[in-house]
């Protein structure tokens, strides 16, 4: 029964990534003209680079050789101020256009502490999230070794994404202020710092680039720079890695004044797909038995991080923090990081129990509430449980 479901989902899954592959190229976050879509959510038909870059990955698996390719092209073409930039935003319109988010960073009920840090909060106007460009380059170098193609077709892209990253870096910080991929807490220049998670994108994006492109001095000091940075944060980590630092130190969080130190389940990253740490790395092992032991509920699915609000309903224009679900993303996540450690019994439980939460699709969130409405289909969801299947043979 169970290989039945896998095989009946993977059918679905690749059925999600075509619907919310569009004619012009984008990929959607999900594609909300589909009448399975809850009204009571956020509407998520907009392109996020990074979700669109993992669902490439799962595209090549599925054999969908064109979405990976119209969605590259998309990138240089359409994505608005890229040619200009060489830098990706929080989130795009179908047509290209730069989105702007629900809430107005100008909003008044939003006090300026917050606004400013954009700390436990929710979206906060254009953001720079330099992971985009990172989690981009890594698909282009998936989809050229995965179907052996030509990789100068992606050259200019690859280029002006590559720059891009470099651009914004100096010596051992960025110079815009960066969001995490949550899109929920910011680091300023002044504080030199970093989200852990995407400075290992940024540095596994770079290495993809050299190895597409060659040894650019640019590309490489800019790498080495980074990987510096982030090996004196890990040098320094006697028990876990830490999801955001400043100043090589732990970030502290403005409105309850404690460290940053919450085991962010992103962290999976530095493993999968960066490749900037071993799996059995003693540090990384303590990261994510402290990750799971922050995040996991008794039914063992995950969280994002703990005591996270964020649930993707919106009521009479605004978002509601009324308290976030689990996320089937993670769990297949944490089945990919268990199967490279070679843990093949942790692999196939974390992938089985979120198998038992899922009909047909795959929410962004599960809720104990079942009256609760969560985006789905998720295509990142969706992704991340086709690349989980296929590391376990199932594809």
């Amino acid at each position: 029964m169970k290989r039945n479901k896998i095989k009946e989902l993977i059918q679905v899954s690749k059925e999600v990534i075509e619907d919310g592959s569009l004619e012009n190229g984008a990929i959607v976050a999900a594609n909300s003209d589909k009448s399975i879509y809850p009204a009571t959510t956020q509407d998520y038909r907009y392109v996020w680079i990074r979700d669109a870059a993992y669902v490439c990955m799962a595209a090549d698996l599925l054999g969908l050789r064109e979405i990976p390719e119209r969605f590259f092209n998309w990138c240089f073409n359409r994505a608005e101020d890229f040619k200009e930039t060489g830098l990706f935003y929080n989130a795009y319109n179908v047509n290209g256009t730069i989105h702007g988010t629900l809430i107005s960073p100008n909003e008044p009920r939003v006090p300026r502490h917050l606004r400013e840090t954009c700390i436990d909060l929710i979206h906060c106007g254009t953001q720079f999230q330099p992971d985009q460009s990172g989690s981009l380059l890594f698909a282009i170098d998936h989809h050229v070794k995965h179907f052996n193609t030509d990789v100068s077709k992606f050259k200019k892209l690859i280029e002006k994404a590559a720059s891009g990253i470099c651009r914004v870096w100096k010596g051992d910080a960025f110079i815009l202020p960066c969001y995490d991929l949550w899109e929920e807490r910011c680091v300023l220049p002044k504080q030199r710092g970093f989200h852990t998670y995407s400075l290992a994108m940024c540095i596994a994006g770079l290495r993809a680039a050299i190895e597409m492109q060659g040894k650019k001095k640019k590309w490489m000091r800019t790498k080495k720079e980074m990987s510096d940075t982030f090996a004196k944060v890990y040098s320094g980590s006697t028990k876990s890695i830490h999801r955001t630092y400043r100043k090589g130190k732990l970030a502290r969080n403005r409105i309850t004044g404690k460290n940053d130190m919450l085991p962010d389940t992103s962290l999976l990253g530095l493993v999968w797909p960066s490749g900037i740490l071993n799996p059995n790395d003693e540090v990384m092992k303590r990261t994510v038995r402290e990750v799971i032991k922050s995040n996991t509920t008794n039914g063992g699915d995950l969280f994002r991080y703990p005591a996270d609000r964020y649930c993707g309903g919106v009521r009479k224009g605004w978002v509601t923090l009324t308290g976030a679900g689990t996320w089937p993303l993670l769990s297949f996540w944490m089945s990919i990081y268990y199967n490279l450690s070679g843990d093949k019994e942790n692999a196939r439980k974390f992938f089985d129990r979120t198998l038992e939460r899922i009909d047909k699709y795959i929410p962004e969130q599960i809720f104990e509430d079942k009256s609760r409405s969560s985006i789905s289909p998720l295509l990142w969801s969706h992704a991340m449980f086709v690349i989980a299947a296929k590391y376990l043979g199932h594809i």
